[in-house]
């Protein structure tokens, strides 16, 4: 049967740097907390410094049930992270493309998006479209609060399973870092998961609630 794809582009344009959303693609424990919405379980097959293999069992705009999907991640290149997500025993296969863009004082998102199908299926074109920019639209914002937090305390030298020194220590003097660089190395340590045979990594869905429940950072 001839095959052919359901494509969409969507894009946005913020003030965090590059480095800090790549590490919010690649931040898996979030997955199950601030898009509890969608997500109920993420499971992390296996993981290097590039590339990661996942199951998730997911909720997309307008499907009201959970099935479970294979994602594979690459980052490609500096500027260039790949996914490829199956389900339905691989029947179904979409390929992504996220491409960074990093000026200055902004860093400019596109993903593309593919959706291979039978021909006869092109007319859902426009419904693919409206789905796949509403989940990129959804999750962006969704993701805001994290992304705010995460690069508030960084500027204050705040560092994963250390915490900020002055805080960690009242004899020393409060100081912002307004011009650390923010760095990323991958894979992402880990601070919340449950660990079968000691290798495969599972997050679980534990808040139904409220997506900001950790973020509402007061001033320090």
């Amino acid at each position: 049967m001839s095959k052919s794809y359901l494509t969409s582009i969507s894009s946005a344009t913020t003030n965090f740097p590059k480095k800090l959303l790549i590490w919010n693609y690649w931040d898996h424990e979030h997955v199950v907390g601030t898009h509890f919405e969608h997500y109920k379980k993420v499971e992390i097959l296996f993981e290097d410094k590039n590339t990661c293999i996942s199951e998730r069992w997911a909720k997309l705009p307008y499907i009201p049930f959970y099935f479970k999907m294979k994602d594979e991640l690459k980052l490609t290149n500096e500027n260039q992270m790949d996914v490829l997500h199956s389900a339905f025993f691989n029947i179904i296969k979409c390929k992504q493309k996220f491409i960074f863009e990093e000026n200055k004082n902004s860093c400019k998102v596109t993903r593309y998006d593919y959706l291979e199908i039978p021909n006869f299926l092109k007319f859902l074109q426009p419904l693919f479209d409206r789905l796949m920019k509403k989940w990129f639209v959804d999750v962006w914002n969704e993701d805001m609060p994290m992304r705010e937090r995460r690069y508030k305390v960084w500027k204050l030298g705040f560092k994963d399973f250390k915490g900020i020194d002055y805080i960690n220590n009242p004899d020393l003097k409060k100081k912002e870092i307004s011009d650390r660089k923010y760095q990323v190395i991958l894979p992402l340590p880990k601070a919340n998961q449950n660990q079968i045979n000691g290798s495969k990594k599972v997050f679980k869905r534990i808040i139904k609630k409220s997506k900001h429940i950790g973020y509402g950072l007061p001033d320090l």
